[in-house]
């Protein structure tokens, strides 16, 4: 039910011209087609998606700034590892800690 998107600073990985960037990844934990509509009114391309385990887009400088103003969810990169929906378009189920019951 939302457009989520962790924070991290790029040290020297990837291409150099990420290096010593504030970054982030752009995922949703509903479907596919929310995070690609979304993507899409940032004006990022489809082929810039990233098909790993973790369907994501990755953003930095004010690609990342325009995604939470218009109200993507600043969470922990742990968050999005459990809440992310994966490439067969389902979220990931996990334990919720608090109360030991499966979530979606």
């Amino acid at each position: 039910m939302a457009i989520l998107i962790d924070s991290f600073y790029n040290g020297v990985r990837g291409p150099a011209r990420y290096w010593g960037r504030h970054c982030g990844h752009l995922v949703s934990d509903t479907s596919l087609e929310e995070l690609h509509r979304f993507a899409e009114s940032l004006g990022l391309r489809r082929e810039w998606f990233q098909e790993k385990s973790i369907p994501h887009y990755d953003l930095t400088g004010e690609v990342y700034d325009l995604a939470l103003e218009r109200d993507a969810k600043l969470v922990s990169s742990r968050e999005i590892v459990l809440r992310a929906v994966r490439m067969d378009g389902k979220p990931k189920r996990f334990c919720h800690r608090d109360t030991d019951t499966q979530r979606e």
